[in-house]
């Protein structure tokens, strides 16, 4: 009776304990939503240096890529408000960072007063809900290139050949190669009517992005005379969670690239994941 009152007990406490064991999840997610955050910051405020290459020729396999890099100390980063998504395991950070003086992507020291940037930041451990987080910053990325493309222009070459009236060769690639600051995300608030980023309809998703060109002469690389008033640029960045040109991706996550070797493995305290936890 002792014994079996003992068992009960014992099951008990390990019922409690259960949910516990999972909660690490929610902090990660936290953390890596304040560190997009921090990302996203330095890419607005220090700037960030964008690559994209294009091959959209008729007789050529199309193909998109867009490389983007930042890096910077940064401190300062104040987390405003964070939302917690428990049944989907997202995080989302938003947070400001007040200016003072900065060195830019390009090595400038730029002096700010009185300037505040706001921005957002996302995070999930789980796998099916980063789906739609990789697809937001799948569109970030477009509108950099956007961004660039429009600031800086693009370099096309082209070529096309016919024979008997009939096209045999097209190629059109184009390529874009610039450093960018100063661009941010309008209304980033969650509830804003012309929130600046989110998804549509079918799940792919969109960013708006905007920048002030009276603030990349230097980028330019001349001396250009805007005229009074607002000079605000904007475009928009798309990304999709998945892959219709490839028949046999099934996400946007790709394959590991040496197949691994299944066995048991004597690790202690490891079990079985728990059912939405990512693997």
């Amino acid at each position: 009776m002792i014994r079996s009152m003992i068992l009960c007990c014992l099951a008990l406490v390990l019922a409690m304990a259960a949910p516990c064991a999972a909660a690490n999840k929610e902090l990660m997610s936290v953390k890596m939503a304040k560190q997009d955050l921090t990302r996203n910051l330095v890419e607005s405020v220090v700037g960030f240096k964008v690559k994209s290459e294009s091959q959209m020729g008729l007789t050529e396999d199309p193909n998109y890529q867009v490389q983007s890099k930042s890096a910077a100390a940064i401190k300062g980063v104040k987390v405003d408000k964070m939302i917690y998504d428990r049944e989907k395991d997202i995080a989302l950070a938003f947070g400001h960072i007040d200016l003072g003086a900065i060195t830019n992507v390009l090595g400038e020291r730029i002096n700010f007063k009185n300037v505040t940037v706001r921005s957002i930041g996302f995070g999930s451990m789980t796998q099916a809900s980063r789906q739609p987080l990789m697809a937001l910053r799948a569109a970030l990325l477009n509108a950099y290139d956007e961004m660039a493309a429009l600031l800086v222009g693009e370099k096309l070459l082209s070529k096309s050949r016919t024979e008997n009236f009939l096209l045999t060769e097209d190629i059109n690639h184009a390529k874009v190669c610039a450093a960018v600051f100063g661009a941010y995300i309008p209304d980033i608030d969650l509830n804003s009517p012309n929130r600046g980023w989110g998804w549509d309809e079918s799940g792919n998703a969109f960013v708006r992005l905007q920048l002030d060109v009276r603030t990349v002469k230097d980028v330019l690389g001349n001396r250009l005379r805007y005229a009074d008033g607002d000079q605000i640029v904007e475009v928009l960045g798309q990304g999709s969670q998945t892959d219709d040109l490839n028949p046999t991706a099934g996400s946007m996550v790709q394959p590991p690239r040496a197949k691994p070797q299944y066995q048991s493995l004597d690790v202690p305290g490891a079990g079985p994941a728990a059912p939405g936890v990512a693997q």
